[in-house]
């Protein structure tokens, strides 16, 4: 299969270790592989793997088998929207996968769910949720819930326990790439488990698994499922509606260009450039303005200072405004006139939040980057910059490009985009793609 993580010798030693007959040493031994094996996304960020795996089916294979090796019994069940259940690793104060949850709360009614964090890596306090610590947490959600165990096999029974205990009629399942204990917590109940497919550039766990359904957030990764074969539906995301903002003569006001994300996604340096080089570019046109919208870091602040300083440019011409709780909304009130997604890391919540704000995008992008970081949505919405000597050609075709998008047809197809998460998560399916996109992808490398 293309995509594919294979670990054989992990493999061999998960069923060896689930073979045991005595169950205190058969826990042990799962213990100790489990352990190695929830601690591998560390490894995920080689360039062998990051953007060019997606899949496990070998490890996805033991799961039914463990499952019941560790007593973890089928649960049947037909899906509904009655008492629905998230099961995620943990969230976050900020980003797309607490924003991803959040939505999916909101299209329910929120006060019928429960969220199980399964905090795996043990990082989660109740004390943290009742205060200022930064933990989305407040969704209206009618419980909240840590999930502990000893070991990650009891762990997983812990799960699997409370969830018996809740009797969900459907299970969003969110959860991190390895985390291991909520797959085989989850599959006894799988059918009326979504696997929300939103660890779009590394392998995970339950992705190639038959639950009920397999829903696909981003649309490059939709793709590499599509061609795998699986049985997976585009779902896409969705942003806080904002209207149109009315046509307005600049007047000899500057371009203001605004970007979002969080400050890891402006770090490192890729293809030779960095954050700071593309910033630079910007406003090496002097009819330019950033606004940087979202959290920040004195790093980051300092690193964007340095590489304007040094090209020349006056810093006061990027200024960061901090977060932003609608971002759709703070892009029409800066009165951005371009979305630049973030570099080296692009953006995707935020992305399409900024497309829901009616804004051309710019991307900058690696001249050949693994295939599933290659950004893309069913929507002619973006133009791909592979250096910043590009920017100002983009500038100016961006600023074209955004008089095109305020046709009827161009804020249908948004509309549909838009929808399509509030559809599946609502009507418990996906609307199928219409709009004109570009379903190839290249294999990996």
């Amino acid at each position: 299969m293309d995509y594919a993580f294979e670990d054989a010798a992990l493999e061999q030693e998960i069923a060896e270790a689930a073979a045991i007959a005595d169950p205190t040493a058969r826990n042990s031994a799962l213990n100790a592989v489990f352990t190695r094996l929830i601690r591998l996304p560390g490894k995920f960020r080689t360039p062998e793997i990051y953007g060019r795996k997606l899949f496990a089916p070998g490890l996805d294979a033991l799961i039914p088998m463990v499952a019941g090796r560790l007593g973890l019994g089928d649960r049947p069940g037909v899906k509904s929207n009655d008492n629905p259940c998230i099961v995620d690793t943990r969230l976050y104060g900020t980003g797309g996968h607490s924003r991803v949850v959040a939505d999916i709360l909101n299209h329910l009614r929120p006060a019928t769910a429960a969220i199980i964090h399964t905090d795996l890596y043990r990082e989660l306090r109740y004390r943290a949720f009742m205060g200022a610590h930064g933990l989305r947490t407040d969704m209206g959600e009618r419980a909240t819930m840590i999930v502990r165990g000893e070991t990650v096999p009891e762990l997983a029974a812990a799960i699997y326990s409370t969830l018996a205990a809740l009797r969900p009629t459907r299970i969003f399942l969110l959860c991190h790439p390895m985390d291991v204990a909520a797959v085989l917590a989850c599959w006894p109940f799988r059918d009326v488990v979504d696997f929300v497919h939103h660890a779009d550039h590394v392998p995970a766990l339950g992705v190639t698994l038959p639950f009920s359904g397999h829903a696909d957030p981003t649309f490059t990764c939709h793709l590499a499922c599509r061609a795998a074969g699986l049985d997976a539906v585009y779902v896409g995301l969705t942003a806080p509606h904002v209207d149109l903002p009315p046509r307005s003569g600049r007047g000899g006001r500057p371009v203001r260009l605004a970007t979002c994300g969080s400050p890891h996604k402006y770090a490192g340096t890729l293809a030779g450039h960095t954050w700071g080089d593309y910033a630079a570019a910007v406003l090496a046109r002097p009819d330019t303005e950033v606004v940087h919208i979202g959290p920040t870091t004195p790093e980051l602040e300092g690193a964007v200072r340095q590489a304007l300083e040094t090209a020349g440019v006056d810093p006061a011409r990027y200024v960061f405004t901090g977060y932003a709780p609608n971002l759709p909304r703070a892009l029409v009130e800066s009165g951005a006139e371009i979305y630049l997604s973030s570099f080296p890391e692009s953006g995707g919540k935020a992305n399409l939040e900024a497309l829901a704000a009616h804004l051309p995008m710019i991307v900058p992008r690696a001249p050949e980057p693994p295939p599933l970081l290659r950004f893309g949505l069913p929507l002619p919405r973006c133009i791909q910059i592979v250096e910043p000597g590009q920017m100002s050609a983009a500038i100016d075709a961006a600023l074209a490009l955004g008089e095109t998008l305020r046709t009827p047809q161009a804020q249908a197809h948004l509309a549909q985009e838009l929808g399509r998460f509030g559809a599946w998560v609502k009507d418990l399916k996906a609307e199928p793609l219409t709009a004109e996109a570009d379903l190839s992808l290249p294999p990996p490398r």
